[in-house]
């Protein structure tokens, strides 16, 4: 089925202007009285920060699948320079590759169809077995193990980086380094056996902590290289469901450094391509958008090696190398608040929890009158019915999210089924 076509009526959140390709379909206005009124595109040329929120079960996934959706649908011009890489927390996304039938009624009302996605998912080996019985193409995902300095390891075993094991640990991986550079976790258990100033109590405990991580099965002497997992065209899903909390930070956080090293290298090339003259564009990392579900895990108040790299680099400087962020949380309160200031798009589903409305009438643009809580209020309690606070035009709307044409894997599951 064609894309529909852009007219001057149609509105584009994060674009000042209101032709041109490029654009993702979300959904359209919504009245007080049910009725819908335009279509309301995204802008997927420039990156983003897009922050979506809202309680449990009123559309916080389906909404970032949407998104997923319409990116897949870009024209092949586009699509073809743009990388998507899902950060899949609890094992949901993907349902992507499968048409969702159950709600084909609704589709055709938005003249749309069901329809599976082509998907690419990294994850445990058991994982991996699973989804290729699906028919998935899957594959393990791997982390070099030279990727971690020690504090990164203290942050996978939740231990002070002064400590006495995390600076064993630290000695280990330092000997590994020099003397191997590509190494594995054995590699790190000989050299802390061999270290003759470690005291034997901290030995047994490090190795412990090493042995649990080797049994992970995520840690190798090669890893996957960056342009493995982000590649222009696909959908990449890290489904890092079986993993503890803590490795899931340290996964993020190397996977979104890597990614933003690897866009600096080529906004260099791209410069270069452009002051040649050139207009062939070939890149080995592409403009990647980083879908990342239950956002208040990796973006906390505390202290986090996740936070450091996706607010620092990310946020602050990401709109020049080409990286953009998708969020989902239904704590907007849990989130470090310097995310909703970089947030360019906020999209609200519904939320009743005093502490979450509070967070986000803290960064209430002056444009909009009244505070966040009245208006997410006016939205009432129809799932997939949302405000949208859009930074670039300074508006807020209210927008009814179009269905999904794939199957949703988010919804909560019932005794009874239908």
């Amino acid at each position: 089925m064609e894309r529909a076509k852009i007219s001057d009526k149609l509105y584009v959140l994060g674009r000042r202007e209101k032709k041109g390709g490029g654009m993702l379909n979300i959904g359209r206005y919504y009245a007080l009285d049910g009725s819908l009124g335009s279509h309301v595109y995204v802008d997927a040329l420039k990156p983003h920060v897009i922050l979506i929120c809202g309680k449990r079960g009123y559309g916080k996934s389906y909404t970032m699948g949407t998104f997923i959706e319409e990116f897949a649908s870009l024209e092949e011009e586009v699509r073809k320079n743009i990388g998507i890489v899902i950060i899949d927390t609890l094992g949901i996304f993907w349902t992507l590759s499968h048409p969702n039938y159950r709600q084909e009624k609704e589709l055709k009302r938005w003249e749309r169809e069901a329809k599976a996605f082509g998907i690419k998912i990294f994850s445990s080996p058991e994982n991996v077995e699973e989804y290729r019985k699906k028919g998935i193409d899957a594959q393990n995902l791997l982390i070099k193990t030279s990727e971690l300095n020690s504090y990164y390891w203290a942050q996978l075993f939740n231990i002070s980086p002064t400590d006495y094991v995390a600076a064993a640990i630290g000695r280990a991986i330092n000997r590994a380094a020099e003397e191997l550079k590509d190494y594995d976790v054995d590699d790190i258990i000989d050299f802390l056996q061999k270290d003759e100033k470690i005291k034997e109590e901290a030995k047994i405990v490090a190795e412990n902590l090493l042995y649990t991580a080797k049994g992970w099965k995520i840690f190798d002497r090669n890893g996957i290289p960056i342009y493995e997992i982000t590649k222009g065209g696909r959908i990449s899903v890290l489904d890092i469901s079986p993993y503890p909390e803590e490795l899931k930070i340290v996964i993020v956080a190397i996977i979104a450094r890597k990614i933003f090293e690897g866009r600096i290298r080529e906004r260099k090339k791209y410069e270069e391509m452009l002051i040649n003259g050139k207009k062939e564009r070939v890149e080995e990392i592409p403009i990647t958008w980083f879908a990342i579900d239950e956002a208040h895990v990796f973006l906390p108040h505390e202290e986090c090696i996740a936070k450091d790299v996706l607010i620092k680099q990310w946020m602050r400087q990401g709109r020049q190398p080409g990286v953009a962020l998708i969020l989902a949380t239904q704590r907007p309160s849990s989130l470090d608040s310097e995310v909703m200031s970089h947030s360019d798009i906020i999209i609200c589903h519904r939320l009743t929890a005093q502490e979450d409305i509070e967070a986000l009438n803290k960064v209430r643009p002056t444009y909009m009158q009244g505070d966040i809580g009245e208006a997410v209020k006016k939205i009432g309690t129809e799932k997939g019915v949302a405000l949208i606070i859009d930074d670039t035009s300074e508006a807020v709307h209210v927008i009814k999210v179009r269905p999904r044409m794939s199957w949703h894997g988010g919804e909560e599951p019932s005794a009874l089924i239908k």
